[in-house]
C-alpha cells in the first residue's frame, strides 16, 4: 500500500513539473503584441468600457468623473481598453450582490501625466495577496487564469506608465494608473 502511495505521489509531482514546463514554454511563446500608439481620448475609451458592463450589471452603480482638461494623447487604443475591461471585470467580480464602481480621470499638467483610478467597494484584497497581484498565474478567483492583472501590468509598463493598488476606504480596492501624456 505504501509503495503504491509513493508511486502515485511521484507520478503527480512529475506531472506537475511537466505542466509547469509546458505553461512556461507557452507563456514565452505567447507574448503581448507590439503596441501601436495613436492619438486617442482616454475619457471616451473609459466610457466605452463602462458601457460594456453598465447594462449587464444593473445591481452595480457605475460612476465616472472625467477630467475634461485631459487632452487626447498617444496610446494603443485596444491595449488600454483591455486594461480598463480587465479592471472592471475584476471589480464586478469583487462585488458579490450590489455595490459601486467609480472611475476618475485627471490630468497633472506639471508632470504631463494622465491619472486614472478604478475603485470598487467589493471584498477587497488581503495584504498578502496584494504583493502577488500582478504575477502571472496568480489568482484569487476559483476560475481565474491569473493573467488579467499580469496583462494589465504589462500593457501599462509598455506605455511607460505605472499601476498601483490600494485599499479603497472604507471597503474595497482601488487601482491607480499613471500614463505619460505624449503628443504626436
Amino acid at each position: 500500500n505504501e509503495t503504491i502511495f509513493d508511486e502515485c505521489t511521484q507520478m503527480i509531482i512529475k506531472s506537475v513539473d511537466e505542466l509547469k514546463t509546458l505553461v512556461n514554454e507557452f507563456s514565452s511563446f505567447a507574448r503581448m503584441p507590439a503596441s501601436h500608439p495613436t492619438s486617442n481620448n482616454i475619457n471616451e475609451l473609459i466610457n466605452e468600457a463602462i458601457t460594456l458592463y453598465d447594462q449587464a450589471h444593473r445591481n452595480i452603480l457605475f460612476t465616472f468623473k472625467p477630467d475634461q482638461s485631459l487632452p487626447s494623447f498617444l496610446f494603443d487604443r485596444d491595449q488600454i481598453k483591455r486594461v480598463f475591461i480587465n479592471l472592471l471585470d475584476n471589480a464586478v467580480t469583487a462585488i458579490a450582490d450590489s455595490g459601486e464602481i467609480s472611475i476618475e480621470s485627471s490630468y497633472n499638467k506639471d508632470l504631463n501625466i494622465a491619472v486614472c483610478t478604478v475603485a470598487d467597494n467589493g471584498h477587497g484584497i488581503s495584504a498578502v495577496d496584494r504583493d502577488r497581484l500582478f504575477e502571472p498565474y496568480f489568482s484569487t478567483k476559483k476560475s481565474g487564469t491569473g493573467l488579467g492583472l499580469a496583462i494589465v501590468n504589462t500593457i501599462v509598463a509598455d506605455h511607460n506608465g505605472f499601476i498601483r493598488v490600494k485599499d479603497n476606504i472604507p471597503k474595497g480596492t482601488k487601482f491607480i494608473i499613471e500614463l505619460p501624456v505624449i503628443f504626436e
